[in-house]
């Protein structure tokens, strides 16, 4: 039974960011409605899981406490007062509160407490520009309630939990964050081939990006890796400065370091199915 449903979870999952990763790639956003579907299924499992494993009522307090803080993120509360915007944060952790007070620490559920932990770790990792995109912030959130577990489809992945502590200690959505990652750094040699053969070599811009003219990156999805000083000189740096391709172009600048906009959406679609099929190489270490 747990195998058809987690074949459910992985073909949504599948199906969401392959569709949100095509319009990230064309327009360098993902519309909320792909999260907010991946999300509200995901509670709507764990609901499920809490009646099919016949689990006190109390264990429904979890899932709506995650399901305030998931639901929050899509809404604007710009401009409201600190107490109104900080308000669903401590409904959610009275909620939280009142489910351990009755339920007892020694009786919590860890597949139930993770979506609420990761929601924390997402957030202030997206405050903290680790994350990029707020779409992938989204993302990793609405996978953390849809994967609390690895899942499982009969003879896959290949590579078995080791232990059921690594569900624990290398939470599923956290390794599609991590293996995205590295996957994104694939791109970096291409870089370096270009940029030795067309003999643009400064480092790390050459491993990073590429120089072209300032109209063509207007016009593309690229970040510019330079930034217009306070006396007017152009200063090469090896993060991305944001957009503000009108002052290099005033500042005399013709040829700008640019690095490309990759969604990392894609690279995530990647590793789900990585993952999925392949599962965790991490475990090989444990």
């Amino acid at each position: 039974m747990q195998e058809w449903v987690d074949l459910v979870k992985v073909l949504l999952a599948f199906t969401v960011m392959a569709v949100a990763s095509r319009q990230d790639w064309r327009e360098r956003m993902a519309d909320d409605i792909h999260w907010a579907v991946m999300g509200v299924a995901g509670l709507a499992f764990m609901a499920l899981y809490v009646a099919m494993e016949g689990l006190r009522w109390e264990y429904h307090l979890i899932v709506i406490a995650t399901a305030v803080l998931f639901l929050d993120i899509f809404w604007d509360n710009d401009g409201m007062g600190r107490a109104l915007t900080m308000s669903p944060y401590a409904f959610a952790l009275i909620l939280l509160g009142a489910a351990i007070g009755v339920i007892g620490l020694e009786g919590m559920r860890y597949e139930l407490l993770t979506p609420f932990i990761l929601y924390w770790m997402f957030v202030l990792l997206y405050v903290f520009d680790v994350i990029k995109g707020g779409a992938d912030a989204k993302c990793l959130i609405s996978l953390a309630l849809l994967f609390p577990l690895y899942p499982g489809l009969w003879s896959l992945p290949l590579l078995g939990l080791p232990t059921e502590l690594a569900q624990l200690l290398l939470p599923f959505p956290l390794m599609v964050l991590f293996l995205a990652s590295v996957l994104s750094i694939t791109i970096l040699p291409y870089f370096l081939m270009r940029n030795i053969i067309r003999r643009d070599i400064r480092f790390p811009q050459s491993l990073l990006g590429k120089r072209i003219p300032i109209d063509v990156a207007e016009k593309g999805h690229y970040w510019p890796m330079e930034r217009v000083r306070e006396d007017g000189t152009v200063e090469v740096k090896s993060t991305p400065q944001g957009e503000d391709f009108n002052a290099l172009r005033q500042a005399g600048a013709g040829m700008v370091w640019v690095t490309p906009k990759i969604p990392l959406l894609i690279p995530m679609t990647v590793a789900l199915v990585i993952l999925i099929i392949i599962g965790n190489p991490l475990f090989m270490l444990l």
